[in-house]
């Protein structure tokens, strides 16, 4: 029974040994497939925290299909995927701070 009780102390101490720099994250869907296609309007790099504390790159990509601007955040540098002005079909996983680039279709 004592060590039962050690659980809830031991769990206690973990996350007050982070010193307040605890992550909580939520995604309703991670890893779903996602598709979008469109004609590249704009590609541009960033940069996001991960909520770990890290840093990661980021690809901005907007796309324009029948006169609506849709954007995605890709993980990684993907620049050189999307050239501007050229119809793209593209597949990826979603998640948290971007999402994972699985295909991509130039017309």
């Amino acid at each position: 029974m004592a060590r039962l009780l050690l659980i809830p102390l031991l769990w206690l101490s973990v996350l007050l040994a982070g010193c307040g720099q605890v992550f909580v994250g939520f995604v309703s869907n991670p890893g779903n497939p996602g598709r979008i296609s469109g004609t590249v309007s704009a590609v541009q790099i960033g940069f996001a925290n991960n909520g770990a504390g890290t840093w990661v790159t980021i690809t901005f990509v907007t796309f324009l299909n029948d006169g609506k601007l849709t954007s995605v955040n890709f993980c990684g540098d993907q620049r050189g995927q999307f050239p501007i002005n050229t119809f793209a079909q593209v597949q990826f996983n979603t998640g948290i701070s971007c999402s994972t680039l699985v295909a991509v279709s130039i017309d």
